[in-house]
């Protein structure tokens, strides 16, 4: 059985991705890899794309790509209303409340002995890469940072729109909102552009906003960020 032949409202695993070169490098960015559970939304009006839900995120696929993919239907769980669930359930909740210090393992944090380091010279102009999944929270951040002093534009070749903007009260300081992204693998015109940026433009410093309801999904992208060896920030949105 492939994703094509899933009824609307149905959940099934997914047992094989195939395709092959680009797609299937794609396939496997966006998360739907053997093992991972989905479930069919809805179709669009017209019956092509489907609407998936997989990770926590809403996954838009043609039925085409969909008949690549094999998988295995599902029965869905009953979830658990009784008494002692809501209070486990409640526990949780206010585990989650509790406030602790950044134990900063493995890490000098605050602590860094500044003679160590390779400083930028005085009056070097800081330049942030404000990079992350769709609907993850970039733009508001964005938006918080820079106030009214931004700068809307398109990249060069492209029509995705970028903006920039100085951060408030900082002066010598450029942050540029790149387009949300699953991964970095050049393959949507998105990608490309936020690919080529960080590697071109070599900002001094990543901005990675996180999504906490769909932690798994988005460090994806984060270990990518990791490997291009720039210095990183990790924002973690929606925790409440």
């Amino acid at each position: 059985m492939n994703l094509a032949e899933l009824k609307t409202g149905h959940s099934a695993k997914i047992l094989k991705v195939g395709g092959e070169g680009a797609l299937r490098q794609h396939f496997l960015d966006m998360g739907v890899i053997p093992g991972a559970e989905l479930k069919l939304e809805k179709l669009a009006p017209m019956g092509d794309p489907m609407e998936l839900r997989i990770h926590g995120y809403e996954l838009t696929l043609r039925l085409d790509d969909a008949k690549l993919i094999d998988i295995e239907e599902i029965e869905e769980k009953e979830p658990d209303t009784s008494a002692f669930a809501e209070e486990k359930e409640g526990k949780k909740k206010k585990e989650r409340r509790i406030i602790i210090a950044h134990p900063g393992l493995g890490e000098g944090g605050k602590y860094h002995v500044k003679a160590d380091e390779d400083p930028l010279p005085d009056g070097t102009k800081l330049t942030f890469a404000l990079a992350g999944n769709q609907n993850s929270g970039k733009t508001t951040l964005f938006n918080q940072l820079t106030g009214s002093n931004q700068h809307v534009g398109n990249f060069p070749g492209v029509t995705v729109d970028r903006k920039s903007g100085v951060i408030k009260n900082n002066p010598n300081t450029e942050i540029t909102d790149l387009p949300g992204i699953y991964s970095m693998s050049p393959y949507t015109a998105e990608e490309i552009v936020s690919r080529q940026f960080i590697l071109d433009e070599k900002p001094k410093g990543i901005i990675n906003i996180v999504d906490a309801t769909n932690i798994e999904r988005n460090l994806y992208l984060t270990m990518q960020l990791m490997e291009l060896n720039v210095p990183m920030v990790i924002a973690l949105n929606m925790m409440d």
